[in-house]
């Protein structure tokens, strides 16, 4: 878990030490909002447990298409200058069949966060993830049906957004990295995000990359016990409308 930490923050702490202190005077000095509209075509691997009942799950990203039911996620972001507020939200509904069972999430999203731009290259952020579970797993076998009901969780987070120009600021490499959780909600939560980033027009750019977004969460014990130690991943593509 420590190394996954490592993993996420060198990156953030580099950027964060050689990146120029100022940004340009025209983005420090006016309002500015942004909408984007996503699609994240995820599969999913890890362990889970509902009711005390374990297994293994896995939709391969060769497969996504026969466990992918539904996906959306969007962001809304209000700013002046250096500072702005953002929520993200994401909404997944997976399914997958392994030997013992049949597995069935719906899994809802919400990010608030607070961001501070350093420079052209690094905007800092630190909010919360709501985590909002529904699961089923039907076992293959005299189990039948195990309901696993509703969880729901918050966990801080922190983590950046990155920015190198590759033709100017028309086509730039950009990375979204976090981490959380720390033990309040998740033992650990984390993303980690590179894409391309064309801003086709002064009103609108689109995105194009691929998305890892882990979650290790366990409650209750015995009988009652959940746990949902789950890595979606997959392509994310994305258009975001400047005002």
């Amino acid at each position: 878990m420590k190394s996954v930490k490592n993993t996420l923050l060198l990156p953030l702490l580099t950027v964060a030490l050689l990146a120029p202190s100022a940004v340009r005077a025209d983005e420090t000095n006016h309002w500015h909002f942004d909408t984007s509209l996503n699609l994240f075509l995820a599969g999913l691997s890890g362990d889970v447990a509902m009711r005390g009942q374990p297994a293994h799950v896995g939709a391969s990203f060769g497969t996504i298409f026969d466990h992918l039911k539904g996906a959306a996620a969007g962001t809304v972001a209000a700013g002046y200058g250096r500072w702005s507020l953002a929520t993200e939200f994401s909404y997944l509904e997976l399914g997958a069949t392994t030997a013992p069972a049949d597995v069935e999430l719906k899994q809802w999203l919400v990010e608030p966060s607070l961001r501070y731009k350093f420079c052209d290259y690094m905007e800092g952020l630190a909010g919360a993830r709501y985590n909002n579970l529904d699961g089923t797993i039907n076992f293959h076998g005299p189990l039948g049906r195990v309901g696993g009901g509703t969880q729901e969780w918050w966990d801080p987070i922190v983590g950046a957004q990155l920015s190198f120009p590759l033709i100017g600021r028309k086509l730039t490499f950009d990375g979204r990295f976090d981490v959380g959780g720390f033990g309040v909600g998740s033992d650990l939560t984390w993303q980690v995000f590179p894409f391309l980033n064309w801003r086709f027009a002064q009103w609108a750019s689109a995105q194009l990359g691929y998305r890892w977004l882990g979650t290790d969460y366990e409650t209750g014990s015995g009988a009652s016990r959940f746990r949902y130690d789950v890595v979606a991943q997959g392509p994310q593509i994305g258009v975001t409308f400047h005002f």
